[in-house]
């Protein structure tokens, strides 16, 4: 049995094996190169059977040698990928599955009836480049650039993408060969093998699930806070980059805000943990805040283009005014495109961000000062959750009706406490947690439909004529949003803390 550990990666960039060998050469790393022709045929039975067990089954067939492979369950962080995977060298086309160790099987599988039952679902052909790296540390590792297609059921989708695989040492030394891509490529963290996109087509399915933000991170009560952040970033990291793909896949503004607010959850957790994380980690908290930054225009896009949508809650009655409509289309315009967005998906700087936080999840990291190893995750939670409350009730106290802008000026704050209990409510009870977070979505979804009057009332002021009726009707629309702001104010002031 072998344990695949690699990176991968998709690539954007033309004459790309060109790049690598180049680029090796200028470092003065010692390789040795080579290129194959690689066909792959995948099996399993028609109910997946294989596949519902997290095992892949392959025949390769290279130089006209055959060799069947077995991937069983690994882990995935990030885009560096842990699986156990077997190899047994054959003569047919057709799988043996006696060939494999018995071991690898559960007790539940009947080896027998999946031998029966394995059909060929998909194929993959590619060209690989091979540079086997003998690295200054004394490691090895293998790139390989794949440049081909997956194919099945008559559909097709290309394949180009590089994989560092660490043959022999340190995984530092897989990670300093990644930055150095970084510096000349145009790459994106892989999060799906050749396989699962083949499955994707033989099924005519997308292998992307649908973007949400995360309700949760899974923190566990026996963790120390240590644990537990690592465990709500690796969460955190997974999340961001699924969110991605999906929006590379399918691009949409909603996505961005998802993207946005992953972010700005890892960005909050380091402030959480900051006061026992080591200083050499501030550097990697204020990239992602940087990033965060960088997307900052993407709720001001969301309410305009919900304000000029023909569908949209407010078109009909801002049609009273062409003039504000066509005012709000030009705002509109000024935003960044798709293809600006992927540009940044796909830079030296983001991708850099990822690999960086990656290092932190790879195990024995120092990532804490010693006093934290003592301190449970409980008492450290409810802690946060209370500093958050309290910050929140002083800049929102109950007894007061607050106005639009006091409103819109707690809107960072309101975010930073539900994320709060994003990162913790996890650790407390269901019920609970559900009933008291209620009330306060609700006030952060009616801050969200003022800040889209907030919009309206402010293109409206710039117009010379301004029409009465349409102002009249956003006057009469705060101010019901207000009276139901308080409400929901008061109710989620009135209710006990859950972690108390």
């Amino acid at each position: 049995m072998a344990i695949e550990i690699e990176l991968k990666y998709l690539v954007f960039s033309d004459n790309t094996a060109d790049i690598i060998s180049t680029l090796l050469s200028k470092q003065k790393i010692d390789y040795i190169e080579s290129v194959t022709q690689l066909g792959n045929c995948y099996f399993d039975t028609p109910d997946l059977s294989l596949r519902k067990h997290d095992m892949g089954l392959r025949i390769r067939e290279k130089d006209g040698m055959l060799e069947q492979t077995i991937k069983t369950a690994g882990k995935l962080i990030g885009g560096l990928q842990q699986r156990p995977e077997f190899n047994v060298p054959i003569t047919v086309k057709q799988p043996q599955l006696d060939l494999f160790p018995a071991e690898i099987w559960k007790p539940t599988q009947n080896l027998e009836n999946i031998q029966n039952q394995l059909v060929s679902l998909f194929s993959t052909d590619f060209e690989r480049h091979i540079w086997l790296i003998n690295t200054a540390k004394g490691g090895v590792v293998e790139v390989v650039f794949d440049q081909g297609e997956v194919s099945s059921n008559g559909l097709v989708d290309p394949i180009c993408e590089i994989e560092l695989e660490l043959v022999r040492g340190e995984l530092s030394e897989l990670f300093d060969l990644a930055e150095l891509f970084l510096t000349e490529l145009e790459l994106r963290p892989g999060l799906n093998s050749k396989a699962a996109r083949g499955y994707g087509l033989w099924n005519e399915t997308k292998t992307t699930s649908v973007c949400s933000p995360l309700a949760l991170l899974p923190l566990n009560q026996n963790e120390n806070i240590s644990e537990a952040f690592l465990t709500g970033l690796t969460a955190g990291l997974n999340h961001f980059q699924k969110s991605v793909e999906h929006y590379i896949d399918e691009p949409s503004l909603s996505d961005l805000a998802v993207i946005k607010d992953t972010l700005a959850l890892m960005e909050h957790g380091f402030i959480f943990f900051e006061e026992y994380l080591l200083e050499e980690l501030t550097e990697i908290k204020n990239e992602i805040t940087y990033f965060v930054g960088v997307f900052s225009w993407v709720e001001h896009l969301i309410y305009l283009k919900e304000i000029v949508n023909k569908t949209g809650n407010y078109r009909k009655k801002i049609d009273y005014s062409a003039e504000l409509v066509t005012e709000l289309k030009l705002e509109k315009r000024r935003f960044p495109n798709i293809d600006e967005v992927k540009q940044v998906f796909h830079s030296q700087r983001f991708n850099q961000l990822q690999l960086n936080i990656l290092k932190l999840l790879m195990p024995n990291q120092k990532l804490f000062s010693s006093s934290a190893a003592n301190i449970n995750i409980l008492t450290f939670a409810t802690n946060q959750l209370s500093k958050s409350l309290d910050d929140l009730v002083k800049a929102m106290p109950e007894a007061m009706s607050l106005t639009s802008e006091q409103y819109l000026e707690q809107s960072s704050l309101l975010n930073i406490s539900l994320h709060t209990g994003i990162w913790f409510a996890g650790l407390f009870d269901e019920e609970e947690r559900s009933k008291y977070r209620a009330p306060w979505l609700d006030i952060r979804e009616g801050i969200t439909e003022l800040q889209v009057l907030w919009l309206i009332q402010q293109q409206l002021q710039r117009l010379p004529e301004k029409p009465a009726k349409l102002m009249n009707w956003q006057k009469s629309k705060v101010d019901n949003l207000l009276h139901a702001l308080d409400h929901s104010k008061h109710s989620a002031m009135s209710l006990v803390p859950y972690w108390l």
